[in-house]
C-alpha cells in the first residue's frame, strides 16, 4: 500500500531542492520543462528507496 503522506512530504522536499538548484544555476531548464513532473518522478523513486530500506530493516529485525 502506498503511503501518500510520506510521498507528499518527499515530493515537497524534492520540489524545494530542485527550485534551489535552478536558482543557483545548477540545473538548466527550458520553457517546456515541467518542475512538477520532474519532482513527481524523483519523489516516486525516493519513496520506493525508502520503502525498500524500511522493509529490509523490518525483515532483519524479525530474524533477530
Amino acid at each position: 500500500m502506498v503511503n501518500y503522506i510520506l510521498l507528499y512530504k518527499v515530493r515537497r522536499l524534492v520540489k524545494r531542492i530542485i527550485k534551489d538548484k535552478i536558482e543557483d544555476g545548477e540545473l538548466a531548464t527550458t520553457p517546456k520543462s515541467c518542475l512538477g513532473c520532474l519532482a513527481d518522478d524523483v519523489s516516486w523513486e525516493v519513496y520506493y528507496l525508502l520503502k525498500d530500506k524500511d522493509e529490509d530493516r523490518q525483515s532483519s529485525a524479525e530474524k533477530s
